[in-house]
């Protein structure tokens, strides 16, 4: 990397005891993306692995933190990349385990240049995503796009971590949920804000190695997730302000049945 960069989106990856699959996922997107126009950073969040020294071993930023949690990783990456590249105006989210296709990354990036602020990958509603992904995940994910939905008056089919969001949008936000809420309070927050959002389909692919740190769980455990999430989506709905748009109010414009 070279001082002289300017990238305007940052990939954000929250990395937490990923080293069986970490290097395969950092190489395939750096074969990618333009890197003029993307920076790659990668938080590694209470990992007892060698997930950070992977992480070095490729020209990307990575950022430490012994906390343990999701939003810990994504928070640390994002501090780092704003730091050294005030440039950036957006941050993509994505899985460190090969879930996320590279491919992706460009339609979103597209929907975010016609100018909305958050832009939502949806794997729920392209069915053939679905023999990547257990029933129980399909199901869980499609329900919480519901809950979502509820609180916060306009439609969700998922809550994927494949995802979009302006500079200005997060700190917006300024995500509280560090852990098992980090997704959905982004999605009720930025509806509650009436920010432009859409959904566009993106692919799920089974992950490299290891194991799901959610759906890869036993089903008492699946739950006890979901009900933690469920927690932050009330929370945030809570602690947002009082007024709120119409129940299933339809967005300005929709790209979510694209094929």
């Amino acid at each position: 990397m070279t001082e002289t960069r300017q990238p305007q989106i940052a990939l954000i990856i929250p990395a937490c005891n990923e080293a069986a699959c970490l290097g395969p996922v950092l190489d395939e997107l750096l074969g990618t993306i333009d890197p003029e126009k993307f920076v790659v950073a990668v938080g590694v969040n209470g990992s007892t692995d060698g997930t950070a020294e992977i992480a070095r071993s490729r020209p990307v930023l990575v950022a430490e933190t012994t906390a343990l949690g999701y939003g810990y990783g994504c928070q640390a990456a994002i501090d780092l990349t704003t730091d050294l590249f005030p440039s950036v105006r957006g941050y993509i989210f994505c899985a460190g385990d090969g879930a996320s296709a590279p491919d992706d990354l460009t339609r979103l990036t597209a929907a975010f240049e016609q100018g909305y602020d958050f832009v939502l990958g949806s794997r729920t509603i392209r069915l053939r995503n679905w023999h990547a992904m257990t029933l129980r995940h399909v199901v869980a994910n499609a329900l919480l796009g519901l809950w979502c939905g509820i609180l916060s008056g306009r439609r969700f089919s998922d809550l994927g971590p494949l995802r979009l969001i302006s500079r200005p949008l997060f700190e917006q936000i300024a995500p509280r949920e560090m852990t098992f809420g980090w997704t959905i309070e982004a999605q009720i927050s930025a509806a509650k804000l009436q920010s432009m959002i859409c959904e566009i389909p993106v692919t799920e692919r089974r992950r490299l190695a290891g194991e799901q740190k959610v759906s890869g769980v036993t089903w008492r455990r699946t739950l006890a997730i979901g009900c933690r999430i469920l927690a932050a989506g009330y929370r945030t709905w809570r602690d947002l302000p009082a007024q709120r748009p119409p129940l299933w109010a339809p967005p300005e414009r929709s790209m979510a049945r694209e094929a």
